[in-house]
């Protein structure tokens, strides 16, 4: 008993030292003491949506209004309706400057009630409302032609006293130059996570300051804002760009001192995660926010930064599972207590990565529990390993019941990292790069495998004898196809950055020849670590079916 507590506790005391080595504060030397300009302001709890029309209410607007006072001096919106009618009031009483704005798109009877919102606004506080918007990224989107958007800008113009703007990513500025013309200052978009060519936090700095002369040189003597600039801090990584609360940090304390410098006028986006953006631009679009929907700040502008500063929960909790399931599988076996009680740990910490990324990225009821099903899976699949590797090490047999169903949910945890593979390269700008989705069917499982290794490696692996004992003529039929299309899928992967990039306007653009964009094509083959992260997990996924496409081919060569 001595020695079976001791294999408990040692591993368990490992788990904590790989849970806190892995989200210790993490020193940023860059700091920042000073009000924003302006932050974009779209207070969206979890549950509230625009697309759902359910919008904030006043008291929530009111709420957020204060406790952005001393972090900012003002605020952009981007309609003047949809409760957002409520904010140069309340932005007064709290002592906010507003950039107010109306929401342009396809459809005309809105785009004129959003017009007709924001110039009533304007008029009626013109000491709050300093500026006016009229649209953002309608040309980016191909909701308007440029000709209907300058007659909204013109119509805005001429009925309030505002300076008045429109607002594009910054290289549709130099597609429609004639749109300059027509405003009093030139809004633009600068987003290096999000340029056709994306560029590494590191790269910032150069990035923004080289844009806004781009512009500067383009529009002499015309006033710029930068509407939107910021990182977001969860979501899939583009090419060097990585989305994290470490590069968020660094790139907004980056912003504010190069503005700063350069005497840039900047709006950073944005104030406050936004859920329901998921819908239509992934993990990524519902992470831009400096704090998050509990409205908890998730860095400041000086000191270290942390991941996940809720860690030591959430290692509690892993390692009081790992201890259990530990506990339980050492009890059945007479020896190998060590090995077990580790592989419950590494089992216990897997899932719960998996389950916290999940539960994360949930940004709906539906999404919850869609979350809690994919936790499901894991946690039966890891469940049924555990079980497995006791009953290899002399435990009882594995109930008949439960060995079909991890092979199950072996085959259908590969066939869905084909079709997420295959997404990503089709359309894989929004998409999250799953590699916190498949931990335990990777990992877990090659470790497992690793535990049966003498049974001969290809064995160990070979997917119809991972939790029954092989028999003569039987395996799993459909393994040379599954290991051909993961193979495939390993390819896949760093290719959909390529295709991703051979796409982008803007880089057709800058590199018309394809002698000129081969080497950055090349480049982005290698550029994105996670994608790399997910080549190198298909392979592992890959390994059960092609050790068991050996095996059928050996046993049928052998009869």
């Amino acid at each position: 008993m001595i020695k079976r507590i001791f294999f408990l506790v040692f591993w368990a005391a490992l788990a904590v030292g790989v849970w806190g080595w892995g989200n210790r504060p993490i020193p940023l030397a860059l700091s920042f003491d000073e009000p924003f300009p302006s932050v974009s302001f779209a207070p969206y709890r979890f549950g509230e949506s625009p697309i759902d029309h359910d919008y904030p209410t006043p008291e929530e607007i009111a709420s957020d209004m204060a406790s952005l006072k001393g972090v900012t001096k003002g605020i952009r919106t981007y309609t003047a309706r949809e409760g957002m009618d409520a904010v140069p009031g309340l932005a007064a009483h709290y002592g906010l400057e507003v950039i107010h704005s109306a929401w342009l798109g396809p459809k005309k009877d809105k785009n004129d009630l959003d017009v007709a919102a924001l110039i009533s606004s304007a008029n009626a506080h013109p000491d709050t409302i300093k500026r006016v918007i009229v649209g953002n990224e309608v040309l980016l989107r191909k909701d308007l032609q440029v000709d209907e958007l300058i007659a909204y800008i013109r119509k805005v113009k001429a009925a309030v006293k505002q300076p008045v703007s429109y607002a594009d990513v910054w290289a549709f500025w130099l597609k429609y130059p004639e749109v300059a013309k027509e405003v009093d200052f030139v809004t633009i978009h600068i987003l290096p996570y999000w340029e056709d060519e994306p560029v590494s936090v590191e790269d910032a700095a150069k990035h923004l300051v080289e844009t806004y002369r781009i512009i500067q040189n383009a529009f002499p003597g015309k006033p710029i804002l930068i509407g939107e600039s910021g990182w977001p801090t969860r979501g899939r990584q583009r090419g060097p760009a990585s989305a994290s609360v470490e590069d968020s940090a660094r790139f907004v304390r980056t912003l504010a001192a190069v503005a700063k410098e350069n005497g840039f006028d900047y709006n950073l986006v944005e104030a406050f995660d936004q859920p329901w953006k998921a819908e239509l631009e992934g993990t990524v679009g519902a992470n831009w926010g400096v704090v998050d929907s509990q409205r908890r700040v998730k860095f400041g502008m000086s000191g270290p930064v942390q991941e996940n500063r809720d860690w030591r929960w959430h290692c509690g909790l892993s390692v009081l599972f790992g201890l259990v399931a530990g506990y339980w599988a050492t009890g059945k076996t007479a020896g190998s207590g060590f090995v077990l009680a580790g592989f419950a740990q590494v089992l216990a910490g897997l899932v719960a990565w998996q389950g916290l990324n999940a539960w994360w990225i949930a940004y709906d009821w539906l999404g919850i529990l869609w979350a809690l099903a994919r936790f499901g899976l894991h946690s039966g699949l890891a469940i049924i390993l555990l079980a497995a590797a006791t009953e290899f090490f002399g435990g009882p047999a594995l109930e008949s019941r439960l060995s079909r169903w991890g092979e199950r949910l072996v085959v259908i945890f590969a066939v869905c990292a084909i079709l997420d593979t295959i997404i990503l390269l089709v359309a894989g700008r929004y998409r999250d790069i799953p590699n916190l989705e498949f931990l335990v069917p990777a990992l877990g499982l090659s470790v497992y495998a690793l535990l049966r290794v003498r049974l001969g490696l290809v064995q160990a692996f070979a997917v119809g004898g991972l939790f029954v004992e092989r028999q003569a003529g039987q395996g799993f039929d459909l393994a040379r196809t599954v290991t051909l299309w993961l193979w495939a899928s390993v390819a896949m992967a760093p290719l959909s950055e390529a295709f991703a990039l051979s796409r982008g306007t803007d880089f057709i653009h800058a590199h018309p020849r394809l002698s000129d964009q081969l080497p950055f094509l090349l480049a982005s083959l290698v550029d994105n670590r996670q994608m790399l992260i997910w080549s190198g997990m298909l392979v592992l996924l890959s390994l059960p079916f092609a050790a068991e496409w050996f095996m059928l081919r050996s046993s049928r060569a052998a009869t």
